[in-house]
């Protein structure tokens, strides 16, 4: 049975960008499953969108860019006001799960808004994303037109909020264990080491 990780995550979130690489490395490396769970930094955008530029400005220094290096990861600071807000690229998302392109749709979101500074609150962005993916490029700007995922990126963001208690992003979550902010691969290996040997333990019983 693989192990199975649980990842929170907003695209605008650059701490979830930086935590995709010891996730991914650590899940290739011990065959374990990730699933992506969206998650929305600013369901009301103004206010809470000024207050992630506030807080990125304060940390990208100081803290950001130190770990991008350490990472060996390139991104750039953004210059782009305000947020986006990222409730299409989710939409788009639900799309590609359904497709089972959601892993790689991740990472080239991601990538679209941090490494090549993309506006991913468009549609014509996102829909050269998914064309790149190949996924039908006409048939995924008219479910984002159409907002034909709204809801079921509605019922994702109830669970994250009202059944995962979810409060911040990145957060990941290996069986018992919850890890909130970035988890370096040396935390993620232990999770995952001690939830297999409590597997291990009840089947024994």
């Amino acid at each position: 049975m693989k192990a199975h990780a649980e990842f929170y995550f907003d695209f605008v979130c650059p701490l979830c960008f930086l935590a995709t690489k010891p996730l991914r490395e650590v899940s290739q490396e011990q065959k374990a499953e990730i699933e992506w769970k969206p998650f929305d930094l600013c369901p009301e955008p103004a206010q809470q969108m000024k207050q992630i530029e506030d807080s990125l400005e304060k940390s990208w220094d100081q803290f950001i860019v130190p770990l991008a290096q350490q990472l060996h990861v390139e991104m750039k600071m953004r210059d782009m006001s305000p947020v986006p807000g990222t409730h299409l690229a989710h939409e788009g998302f639900h799309f590609a799960k359904k497709h089972g392109q959601e892993s790689a749709y991740v990472d080239a979101v991601f990538k679209a808004y941090w490494e090549d500074e993309k506006d991913i609150s468009q549609i014509e962005v996102l829909a050269e994303i998914a064309d790149s993916l190949h996924l039908d490029k006409e048939i995924f700007t008219r479910i984002l037109t159409d907002r034909t995922f709204e809801q079921v990126h509605k019922d994702s963001l109830a669970h994250a909020y009202e059944d995962a208690h979810i409060t911040e992003v990145p957060t990941l979550k290996i069986g018992s264990h919850v890890l909130q902010g970035f988890a370096s691969k040396e935390t993620i290996e232990k999770a995952l080491l001690y939830e297999h040997s409590a597997t291990l333990e009840d089947r024994e019983k």
